[in-house]
């Protein structure tokens, strides 16, 4: 059974932190600060995060199974055919960099992050979490 309000606060977090990202892409990086830094670190986790909750979200949805990791979502979509093994593989790698962010937060390159901000290297969350809202709606 959908539950249209958790879909609608994870759309919520997620249009937040892409206006937050975007906002910050029509800056001069040279200027951010370390607080601006902070700040796109913590908008790419939470990003990362509710893109792993709607990939749960949409195995539990779409094919009644309840997955507790997030790399379990990924590995059970891609083995369904709902991804490619280049989408799968990005997003390793993105969920990676989301523990990066969480665990491992005294080694995070600045330059890291300011690449992935400019070049929009989230870009694959984005076009997938419109594909699975599409897919969820059909399914209704």
């Amino acid at each position: 059974m959908r539950d249209i309000q958790y879909e609608q606060a994870l759309l919520k977090h997620q249009q937040k932190m892409l206006r937050i990202l975007q906002d910050y892409r029509q800056e001069n990086p040279t200027h951010w600060t370390e607080r601006d830094s902070l700040a796109l670190q913590r908008a790419l986790q939470i990003l990362i995060e509710s893109f792993i909750g709607m990939a749960r979200y949409l195995v539990q949805q779409k094919y009644q199974l309840s997955v507790s990791q997030s790399r379990e979502a990924i590995d059970e979509l891609k083995a369904r055919g709902d991804l490619s093994y280049e989408q799968h593989q990005a997003l390793l790698k993105i969920i990676g960099f989301r523990d990066i962010l969480v665990h491992d937060y005294l080694d995070i390159n600045d330059f890291v992050v300011q690449a992935i901000v400019i070049n929009q290297q989230y870009q694959i969350i984005i076009d997938l979490i419109n594909n699975w809202q599409r897919q969820l709606n059909d399914y209704t």
